[in-house]
């Protein structure tokens, strides 16, 4: 038998993949639903994504999953056009098109980068000559934000790389934005090494060939949204294998299996996975092994609101031809981290005529929000939107999601502790961690990374 500790989509894609290779196994889920932060509410004619709305193309294992469970055709790119913005001194800047991380890859792209200051734009267009590159530290001089494996944080990459400019308009923005973080602190080998791997090719050496740019966007989603992987999933579980509203409270666990305490009842394990927060696997595993326990506590979170409003399309004076923005908060006075324009960005998520968009808050420049009333947050979301999209009017429709300690944290040194996680459990045979908390960022890596766990589990107990 098999315990999975957690219904998220880390969970369900290891529960998939134990049911598809015949092992029995139990899922645990605490709340009354699976799906962690995959999660669409329809209403009013409305598709809204609380969580996750889309995939990375580039990451294969999450379109593979849908395919494998005839979701294929329900795949879809978002509209074009896919231009993303950055809003920064009371405007609205395009990012240009191609770029990596918000670094264009182009001349042409560098010369019209608005957002940047000419004398950025200089020292951008020096990045690829490595006499003009400020070599990274090594650990008898790194600073607080470098680790003394030599792990060096987005900040630092960037101001070293790119200069200094671009880390409060670039890197806070677009990879701070992504990860809700504090590029200070955030490890750029662990949230952008595809970033990382283009930088020492030279990124304005790696233009593409004319006709060679990815026309088909890239993200995808699902037409009826990220909840449609969910209950796909969950049709293909065996009957009573998912307990819901079952939290575990404990794991004793030795070389040969262990127990599984939870509500009501102790499960006897020949393998278990622990699909959880790092925090609530540090939790779990206090009894069995306190120094792994302590490695999963230091793992940061932050909490995050999402924000769905709607609105008559004309009341709305933006054209809103794009994806949406994110906020440079050092240069703008919003308090949103960013927008994204759902219903230009993916097709049929609004009735006709009616705009529909997600404003985001929190994270760690933003602690409290995830505090406030449904009520502020959507005041908030509705002043701030309406300074900059020009939206007249109160929302036809408003809905407010909390995501409380759900945001794991790559900081500088996360890799360094992952190496030690891995030891402690190379002594403990059959207990696997997955999950965002530890390898995975994004929905394919944690569907990779569940499965991963779930093809280790089953080759341990036949």
């Amino acid at each position: 038998m098999v315990i999975i500790i957690g219904g998220g989509i880390t969970g369900l894609s290891a529960a998939y993949e134990l049911a598809m290779r015949g092992v029995p196994f139990t899922l645990l889920e605490a709340s009354d639903r699976l799906g962690g932060l995959l999660r669409t509410d329809r209403v009013e004619g409305f598709t809204i994504d609380a969580g996750a709305d889309s995939m990375l193309a580039a990451k294969p294992a999450g379109i593979a999953l849908c395919e494998e469970l005839g979701l294929g055709p329900r795949l879809m790119s978002s509209t074009p056009p896919r231009t993303a913005y950055v809003h920064a001194r009371g405007r609205l800047y395009p990012l240009p098109s191609p770029s990596v991380f918000g670094i264009p890859t182009t001349v042409t792209g560098l010369a019209t980068y608005g957002l940047l200051p000419l004398a950025a734009r200089l020292r951008l267009l020096g990045s690829d000559l490595e006499f003009l590159v400020r070599r990274r530290p090594d650990a008898t001089t790194a600073r607080e934000s470098r680790s003394d494996t030599g792990d060096e944080s987005v900040a630092d990459f960037y101001r070293r790389r790119f200069g200094p400019a671009t880390v409060s308009l670039i890197a806070q923005p677009l990879v701070g934005g992504i990860h809700a973080g504090d590029v200070e602190q955030l490890s750029v080998a662990a949230v952008a090494p595809r970033l990382v791997a283009a930088a020492s090719r030279g990124l304005l050496r790696r233009a593409p060939a004319a006709g060679a740019r990815d026309s088909d966007g890239l993200f995808k989603a699902l037409r009826g949204g990220m909840g449609e992987l969910v209950a796909a999933i969950e049709s293909r579980l065996p009957p009573g294998s998912v307990r819901l509203e079952t939290a575990a409270r404990r794991i004793a666990w030795t070389g040969r299996g262990g127990e599984v305490a939870c509500d009501g009842d102790t499960i006897g394990a020949r393998a278990v996975i622990l699909a959880s927060p790092a925090h609530a696997a540090a939790a779990l595993l206090a009894d069995t092994d306190p120094a792994l326990a302590a490695l999963c506590s230091e793992v940061p979170y932050v909490s995050t609101v999402s924000v769905a409003l709607a609105w008559p399309r004309a009341g709305i004076d933006h054209p809103l031809a794009g994806s949406g923005f994110v906020v440079a908060r050092a240069h703008s006075r919003l308090r949103i981290t960013a927008c994204t324009w759902v219903s230009s960005k993916w097709q049929d998520r609004a009735p006709r005529d009616m705009v529909l968009l997600r404003a985001f808050l929190g994270g760690a420049s933003d602690p409290g929000a995830v505090d406030r009333s449904d009520d502020d947050l959507v005041e908030i979301a509705t002043r701030d939107l309406s300074g900059v999209l020009g939206v007249s009017g109160a929302p036809a429709l408003a809905r407010v999601q909390r995501w409380a300690h759900a945001g794991a944290q790559y900081h500088v040194g996360h890799a360094a502790r992952l190496a030690r996680v891995d030891q402690r459990l190379a002594a403990l045979p059959g207990l696997f961690l997955a999950g965002s908390g530890f390898h995975s960022i994004g929905v394919p890596d944690c569907v990779a990374d569940g499965r991963a766990a779930a093809a280790r589990a089953a080759a341990l107990i036949r």
